[in-house]
């Protein structure tokens, strides 16, 4: 949990706040309850402000700021994309006077709150204006949490819900959340509202209620194959098309899934650690552990012969060369005998 979030429910409210990362459920949840915190329902339309500052100018995000309250005690302004805290480049025109937020920040106002919501991972601590802003104001990380840290969190809800969740199920569900704190903390919910009478949840529960993504669902359908369970992969692959998915769309998600254990097969064969991949390749660190341990039963040589056989199939397919649904099914059938003879 955020502490900060313990502050903002007793309404002890900082002049400026700091959100750094890239995890929306962070950003999202502090901005709902900074606003059911600070405004009531009748004033939001007077006293609550929200910018792009990438199409507007902070000198005009802080005259919001100083700006008195109308029909209220304190004002919200949130202004987002302050790229002139970080190093990214931009396509925006507007000039940002920095000087005038300067001033501001050495001598906020008493009566409103100004919220920067910075979605990167780090800003440029080289620059003056980023060392002023992160010693005056609050910060909130955003960071996406690792699987430990998304363990905590749906501890930390179910515990403040009296809620038990075996770890067999918080397994489940961190493992059908491709480890996305929005998408778990969305399924947590709905779990705990289905079993408000009993306050227990278990991988039974997990199982029958958590909607699979189409991108997890990849993944089971590779682990089946794996598995040599291949009536377990086809079952999954059936179901996607009564979901009316097309095949070449889970072609290309099977294809992507081969490329992310291609890459991470060759840079662990460098000597980089799943978090380094992770920020190497931009992808979710649950992803890559995942990949990981599926990229094992593969050779280097036999990911990337497979990757060449599904852009084969891809062409085949955009071309309308032969039946698209039964393309996949042999697919899976060759997979498997392919993974038999390993054995």
């Amino acid at each position: 949990m955020i502490a900060e979030w313990k502050k903002i429910e007793k309404k002890q409210f900082a002049p400026v706040y700091l959100i750094i990362g890239t995890e929306d459920y962070i950003i999202n949840e502090t901005k709902k309850r900074l606003v059911t915190g600070i405004l009531d329902a009748e004033d939001t339309d007077f006293n609550y402000a929200n910018f792009d500052l990438e199409e507007t100018a902070i000198e005009q995000v802080v005259e919001e700021a100083e700006t008195i309250p109308f029909f209220g005690d304190r004002r919200l302004i949130i202004a987002s994309n302050p790229t002139f805290l970080t190093t990214e480049k931009t396509k925006s025109k507007i000039e940002h006077r920095t000087a005038r937020l300067e001033d501001y920040l050495n001598e906020p106002v008493d009566y409103s709150i100004l919220v920067f919501v910075a979605r990167v991972e780090k800003l440029d601590e080289r620059k003056k204006l980023t060392k002023l802003i992160k010693k005056q104001a609050t910060i909130i990380d955003a960071k996406r949490p690792n699987e430990a840290e998304l363990r905590k969190w749906l501890q930390g809800v179910t515990d403040a819900n009296e809620f038990q969740m075996d770890n067999a199920a918080t397994n489940r569900l961190i493992e059908l959340t491709g480890g996305q704190l929005t998408t778990a903390m969305n399924e947590l919910d709905k779990l705990m509202l289905y079993k408000l009478d009993e306050r227990a949840i278990h991988t039974t529960d997990v199982e029958s209620l958590v909607v699979r993504s189409l991108e997890q669902n990849i993944f089971l359908l590779l682990d089946k194959m794996i598995a040599l369970d291949i009536s377990g992969a086809l079952s999954i692959y059936y179901d996607l098309l009564k979901q009316k998915e097309e095949p070449i769309k889970i072609l290309a998600l099977i294809a992507s899934q081969f490329r992310l254990l291609t890459q991470i097969k060759l840079l662990e064969k460098q000597g980089f650690s799943q978090q380094q991949i992770a920020q190497k390749l931009k992808v979710h660190p649950f992803r890559v552990k995942v990949g990981a341990r599926q990229a094992k039963s593969f050779s280097y040589q036999e990911l990337t012969a497979t990757l060449e056989r599904l852009a084969q199939m891809d062409f085949e397919m955009k071309t309308g060369y032969g039946d698209k649904s039964q393309k996949l099914e042999w697919f899976l059938f060759s997979l498997q005998d392919q993974r038999k003879l390993q054995r």
